[in-house]
């Protein structure tokens, strides 16, 4: 990981709010540090106790929480499993293949003009970001 890629989400961190603690710093490399960036939070604990054994289970679970809320992690539902949690450096949404389970990501402007229409007729505000899109992929569909 890189460590313009820490700052500029330490740096989003403060701006939206937050402080840099102990505890936020160490989910966050534990996130960055990881090979999928899609993990759930049972994959961030194991993580963070690898580095730091004593950490409380429940002190990952809260700065998740709080992380999301400050918008510099997203919690997504991909599939029917617990909620995925994502640290993104740009919005987009997921396309997730209901055959074999694969995620891939498309471009955040996707569901603008659906967005668009449903707040016009419907009030309705779409979060695009934690929008999942299902189908199958090119791979399942051949």
């Amino acid at each position: 990981m890189s460590k313009e890629r820490v700052d500029e989400i330490l740096d989003r961190l403060r701006r939206h709010g937050g402080r840099v603690t102990t505890p936020r710093r160490v989910v966050i490399d534990a996130m960055l540090g990881a090979d999928d960036h899609h993990l759930v939070a049972a994959d961030i604990v194991a993580t963070v106790r690898r580095q730091h054994p004593d950490f409380y289970e429940s002190t990952v679970y809260r700065t998740l929480d709080r992380l999301v809320e400050l918008q510099i992690v997203d919690r997504i539902q991909i599939g029917q499993g617990p909620a995925v949690f994502h640290l993104s450096h740009r919005p987009h949404q997921h396309l997730v293949c209901d055959e074999c389970g694969a995620v891939s990501e498309a471009d955040p402007d996707l569901l603008d003009e659906v967005a668009e229409v449903l707040d016009d007729d419907q009030g309705f505000l779409v979060n695009a970001t934690t929008t999942t899109l299902h189908g199958l992929c090119a791979d399942c569909r051949a």
